[in-house]
């Protein structure tokens, strides 16, 4: 059986630490956050007065994880208000204690006069932990839990992959620590795609592919090679996760088959 989740600790300093964070200041430029090949809206700038600063998610405290300290981030107010959908949603589909803070690395970021990422408009969140009673309860510190063993590194990554499962269920563009090493302390989210609404998936994402790969070696049980590839043999795959829904057939079937795909993983008991 799993071990219960851990105490905070083991911060490091990342080279994100430039990430404006609500106090005044400006934030080095990032790189963009395009995860598919084909065409994508391209990101813009938007000054911080146009935006709202919000130090909390649906009564959850924001916390900065560099400084461990509640901060306020800057949003757009649409992205702000599928953050709250989505996290609604994953507590719904997890069955999970409410968390009282949403650790992070950041919203948005002042890229002018060069923005290439969706934090230039508000419109990405960098997701690192969710903390209940100062307990961790879902870690996207795969810096931090990779060095775990047994139960608890076993924990650990099936929360990561279902956490990851309702953030791509929401979002188009989802970035796990596959996608890069620069991933590797925390899911970047943005809506530069989807917008207002679920998200689709496109075989030629390798960031999708890469996910629905992981859920299916980490928590499905059913190991295929992580590629990023969409293959024969991660579609059948999906096929047997599948087998048991109304909707059947494999994820890339349509959009009910994806999306069913990601909530029957969000909702996966970690020791099942």
């Amino acid at each position: 059986m799993a071990r219960g989740p851990s105490t905070l600790g083991g911060m490091s300093l990342s080279r994100r630490a430039a990430l404006a964070i609500g106090l005044g200041g400006t934030a080095a430029a990032m790189t963009g956050c395009s995860a598919d090949r084909k065409p994508s809206p391209q990101p813009y700038c938007v000054s911080r007065a146009s935006l709202a600063r919000h130090g909390s998610l649906r009564g959850a405290r924001l916390v900065y994880d560099i400084s461990q300290i509640p901060t306020g981030f800057w949003f757009d107010r649409d992205f702000y208000g599928r953050l709250g959908v989505w996290f609604d949603d994953y507590l719904r589909l997890t069955g999970g204690s409410r968390p009282d803070q949403v650790w992070t690395y950041g919203s948005w970021l002042d890229g002018h006069p060069g923005c290439t990422s969706w934090h230039d408009a508000g419109r990405a969140f960098d997701l690192s932990r969710l903390v209940t009673d100062g307990a961790v309860q879902v870690s996207c510190r795969y810096d931090i839990w990779r060095h775990y063993s047994g139960s608890r590194l076993h924990y650990f990554r099936t929360r990561y992959w279902a956490l990851a499962a309702s953030l791509h269920l929401h979002f188009a563009y989802v970035l796990t620590y596959l996608y890069n090493a620069d991933h590797d302390n925390h899911i970047h989210i943005d809506n530069g795609r989807s917008g207002d609404h679920l998200s689709t998936f496109d075989p030629d994402s390798p960031s999708q592919v890469q996910a629905i790969q992981g859920m299916l070696t980490h928590v499905w049980d059913k190991p295929v090679p992580i590629t990023g590839e969409w293959d024969r043999q991660t579609r059948e795959a999906t096929g047997d996760v599948l087998q048991a829904t109304k909707t059947g057939g494999t994820v890339d079937d349509g959009d009910e088959h994806w999306r069913s795909f990601l909530r029957r993983t969000a909702a996966r008991p970690s020791g099942s």
